[in-house]
């Protein structure tokens, strides 16, 4: 389930709120979802409550009355009220994966449909191009998982007993979120003709795939056997791959396997 996905649901739940609760014309494209300032809060907060409803005396009404739709999705493991009115979501395991094994089996990223087609650099990023340092940081993440699908691969690990309910790690958790979060950083961008929130976007990628990768190794030890964990990891791993290697392009920069 992506952000995009939780946008969708919580339209819905505004739809179906009580008419005296949400604002009239209150838009959808005004809901925003983002991860919460602090990862035990869940995997994504919103302020949807607090910006639709009609009256801010019920802000916290309308907020439990979300969170309550949003609790009917199977995806959904919890969604819960803070402060005046933040609603902070926590998806199940299988459902925070999804990103990565849709990544894979449609052999390409969700940035790719996210420009329609092709990705090449925008012309509309010429003037304000992503700085070279920063690119190389991501093209040696690139390297990095490539590195360790080389090593999976060596192993004989292949993703047929891969279980999309087994990426419990924290850092599984937060690599998974990044990666779920580029498609809508890569719009925003677009939209403003400047690279930054997306290459902020694929820093975390960066960021948390290194985590990552020294807490969740792929390739299991000489001893020890290779499990559905093992091979749903290399479907992460694999994700990873594309959205790095497809962010790099989008940025006009090689992705680099070695380095």
């Amino acid at each position: 389930m992506t952000p995009e996905d939780l946008q969708t649901a919580l339209a819905r739940a505004l739809v179906l709120a009580d008419t005296d609760l949400t604002a009239t014309g209150f838009a959808a494209a005004e809901i925003t979802v983002t991860p919460p300032s602090r990862p035990e809060l869940g995997d994504w907060t919103t302020t949807a409550a607090l910006r639709a409803a009609a009256d801010p005396d019920r802000r916290l009404e309308l907020a439990t009355d979300i969170c309550a739709h949003l609790q009917s999705y199977p995806e959904v493991a919890a969604a819960a009220v803070a402060g005046p009115g933040f609603i902070n979501i926590t998806l199940t395991p299988a459902a925070r994966a999804r990103i990565a094994f849709d990544l894979i089996a449609a052999d390409t990223s969700a940035l790719s449909s996210a420009v329609h087609g092709e990705v090449a650099p925008s012309p509309r990023w010429s003037h304000r191009p992503a700085d070279p340092d920063t690119v190389a940081v991501l093209q040696q993440g690139h390297a990095a998982v490539c590195r360790e699908r080389r090593r999976a691969d060596a192993a004989g690990i292949t993703v047929e007993t891969s279980d999309d309910s087994v990426l419990v790690d924290p850092s599984e958790t937060r690599l998974l979120n990044a990666l779920a979060a580029v498609r809508g950083r890569l719009t925003r961008s677009l939209r403003l003709g400047d690279p930054a929130l997306f290459v902020a976007a694929l820093t975390e990628v960066a960021d948390a795939a290194e985590v990552w990768l020294h807490r969740c190794p792929v390739t299991p030890t000489v001893d020890e056997p290779i499990t559905a964990r093992h091979a749903s990891r290399l479907v992460l791993v694999s994700a990873a791959i594309i959205v790095l290697a497809t962010g790099l392009k989008q940025l006009g920069a090689a992705a680099p396997e070695r380095i």
